[in-house]
């Protein structure tokens, strides 16, 4: 089992590119709550410590994360700077379901490490409503002309996050959320076809 801190001196990892009302929100997390911590997944708060964390003491929340059973302390003052949150609710689910099955973006022509980059700073960035997108719009993508390395693994890990929260929300398996998701998605290509 491994076990991360996470310091008061993270540099903001989540900048959402609209406003975003997960992030707008100031939730006050609590022992027992599941939340999203971007670029791991979807975690339990199991408890609250205090640690020393830069010379004084800062309670932490202690955070297990489902799938890959790694333990992560992060202190309350950064939560948000984390880009930590709760999980969708029932009308954010709705919105994210029509983002899915939403018109896929049209593939830009340009640097595919500039694209690269775009892409993974949404998935990174943990916004439900941004790795919709990118699953939706990578799926599409390669059905028509395929993805390169690069976007296969960003595409797999938007899709292993989303899944996760869906699952999460719903109370089903991830394999049954995927289903759900590429459902949705095939919504659009039914369309379009």
């Amino acid at each position: 089992m491994e076990v991360r801190e996470e310091g008061c001196a993270n540099p903001p990892r989540n900048e959402c590119r609209a406003p975003c009302k997960l992030m707008s929100q100031n939730p006050r997390f609590k022992v027992g709550d599941t939340v999203f911590y971007p670029a791991a997944g979807v975690g339990v708060i199991e408890a609250v410590e205090d640690l020393f964390l830069t010379g004084r003491r800062e309670h932490c929340f202690v955070i297990r994360i489902r799938e890959s059973n790694v333990t992560i302390k992060v202190p309350q003052t950064n939560m948000a700077r984390n880009g930590i949150r709760p999980l969708l609710a029932g009308r954010e689910l709705k919105e994210l379901f029509k983002i899915l099955a939403g018109r896929c973006q049209r593939r830009a022509s340009g640097n595919l490490l500039e694209r690269c980059r775009e892409l993974g700073q949404k998935v990174q960035g943990g916004v439900p409503f941004d790795l919709g997108e990118v699953v939706r719009d990578l799926t599409h993508w390669k059905a028509q002309t395929g993805l390169s390395f690069d976007e296969l693994r960003l595409l797999e890990t938007a899709c292993k996050y989303l899944s996760q929260e869906v699952a999460a929300v719903e109370g089903i398996s991830s394999e049954d959320a995927y289903d759900r998701i590429q459902q949705q998605i095939a919504l659009t290509a039914g369309a379009v076809a």
